[in-house]
C-alpha cells in the first residue's frame, strides 16, 4: 500500500469514526439513541505526616476528604419538561488517609513493625460510590434510584469558601485509624481507641441503595427525602440565596436509624455558610444523635464546629483560599469522651487547569471521664486534587 492509499484509507476511517460517535463537548460523547455520555473525575493525593504524641511518621496518601474516582454520567431528554439520567461513580484510594496507621518501626528495632495493624496500610480498593438512574421534571422535583447521595448526605458540611481540601469544613477524615496513644504506653506500643472512633460530624447516612425525592427549587429553598433499603429514612431541607454583598448557604435534615441500628435511634444535624463579596467566609454546624436504651455508655452524642476563611484573588491563577477552624464532638463512644481539633490550611487554585495544591494542619486533643492522660497529635499534610 502506497503513502496516498494509506492517507485515503486513514482520513476514511476518521470521517467514519466521527460520523459515529460525534463529539458534542469536551468529555461528552453523544450515543446512538440520543442521550449523551460524560467521563470525568479526579486524582488526590498528599504527603502525610503524622505525630501522636509518641512517634512520628509519615507516607504518601489519598486524601480522603475527596479521594482518586472516576464517574461516567448519562443525560437524555424525553420533552422539554421530563429528563433522564444515570450515573457511575466509583473510587479508588491507595493509601487512603483515612485508613492510616502509624507504623512504630523505629522503636521496635531493626526495622520491624511494632504495629501489626499498619501492614494493611497501602492496600487499595473500588468503592462503589454511585449506582442510579433518575427521573426530572421540571415542576415536579427529581427522583432517583439506587446507589448515591441520600438526602441527609452532606448537610452537615455546608461551607462557600475554597479551602475544602485542606480546612475550615468541620469534617475530620484525614486522620481516622491512627490509635490515641496514651502517656504511660511504651513508645512501641499500640491501643485499641482510635481518633476516628471520637470524632463526627453527624452528617446524616452518606451513599446508600435507596429512593431519593428532591424537590423543584422555590426561593432558595430545596426539600429532599430519601428511604434506605436497610429500612432507615431522612429528610432534609437546604437553601441558598443572597442578600446584597453576602451569600448565604444552609442545610438541615433528620435521619432515623432505628430499624438499621442497635444503638442509634435517630440523630440531626444543621449547618450554615456565609461569604462576602470581599471573599471573608464563616461556617459551622450543630448535630445530635439520640441513643436507644440499650446503648448504656452514652445516651447522646453532639458535634460542633465553627470556621473563619477568606478567598483571596492574590494570582491571575485563581483563587487562594485560607481557613482555620474548631471542631468539637461529645460523649461519642461513652459520657464524658470530648474530642477537640484546630484545624487551618490553605489552597491555591489553578482554575484553568482544574487544579487545587494545598497545606493542611490538624491538632487534635481527646480527654474522657477517666483518670488517664492522652497524648496529642498533630497531621501536616500536603498534596493535590487535579480534576479531570
Amino acid at each position: 500500500m502506497n503513502i496516498k492509499t494509506t492517507l485515503k484509507t486513514s482520513v476514511a476511517a476518521a470521517a467514519l469514526f466521527a460520523v459515529a460517535v460525534p463529539v458534542a463537548e469536551a468529555g461528552t460523547v453523544s450515543n446512538g439513541n440520543g442521550n449523551s455520555v460524560t467521563v470525568s473525575g479526579q486524582v488526590s493525593k498528599a504527603f502525610l505526616y503524622f505525630d501522636d504524641g509518641k512517634s512520628t511518621d509519615t507516607a504518601v496518601v489519598d486524601n480522603d476528604n475527596s479521594g482518586s474516582r472516576f464517574r461516567i454520567l448519562g443525560s437524555g431528554k424525553v420533552n422539554e419538561a421530563v429528563s433522564v439520567g444515570t450515573a457511575l461513580e466509583v473510587e479508588f484510594q491507595d493509601n487512603a488517609s483515612n485508613n492510616f496507621v502509624l507504623d512504630d518501626s523505629s522503636a521496635a528495632g531493626n526495622g520491624a513493625n511494632s504495629n501489626a495493624a499498619a501492614d494493611t496500610f497501602g492496600q487499595g480498593n473500588f468503592n462503589q460510590r454511585r449506582m442510579e438512574a433518575y427521573i426530572s421534571h421540571k415542576q415536579f422535583g427529581k427522583l432517583s434510584i439506587g446507589q448515591g447521595p441520600t438526602a441527609s448526605d452532606g448537610t452537615a458540611e455546608t461551607m462557600l469558601g475554597g479551602s475544602y481540601m485542606a480546612a475550615g469544613g468541620g469534617v475530620f477524615f484525614v486522620i481516622g485509624s491512627a490509635n490515641i496513644r496514651t502517656a504511660n504506653q511504651a513508645d512501641n506500643t499500640f491501643g485499641t481507641t482510635t481518633w476516628g472512633s471520637k470524632f463526627t460530624n453527624l452528617d446524616g447516612a452518606s451513599r446508600s441503595d435507596r429512593i431519593r425525592y428532591d424537590s423543584p427549587t422555590f426561593a432558595g429553598f430545596q426539600v429532599s427525602g430519601s428511604a434506605l433499603s436497610d429500612g432507615r429514612a431522612d429528610v432534609a431541607v437546604r437553601y441558598k440565596g443572597k442578600f446584597d454583598s453576602v451569600t448565604v448557604k444552609g442545610a438541615a435534615s433528620y435521619l432515623s436509624q432505628s430499624a438499621a441500628s442497635t444503638t442509634v435511634d435517630d440523630q440531626w444535624v444543621v449547618s450554615a455558610a456565609a461569604k462576602h463579596d470581599s471573599g471573608l467566609t464563616i461556617r459551622g454546624h450543630y448535630g445530635a444523635a439520640d441513643k436507644s436504651n440499650s446503648n448504656a455508655n452514652t445516651k447522646e452524642t453532639k458535634a460542633w464546629n465553627v470556621s473563619a476563611g477568606y478567598d483571596a484573588s492574590l494570582t491571575s491563577m485563581g483563587t487562594t483560599a485560607f481557613a482555620v477552624g474548631y471542631t468539637v464532638t461529645e460523649d461519642a463512644a461513652a459520657n464524658g469522651d470530648e474530642g477537640t481539633m484546630i484545624d487551618f490550611g490553605v489552597v491555591q487554585h489553578l482554575s484553568d487547569a482544574g487544579t487545587e495544591l494545598y497545606l493542611g494542619v490538624q491538632m487534635m486533643e481527646f480527654d474522657d471521664a477517666s483518670a488517664v492522660n492522652y497524648e496529642d497529635a498533630t497531621a501536616v499534610f500536603a498534596g493535590t486534587r487535579i480534576k479531570f
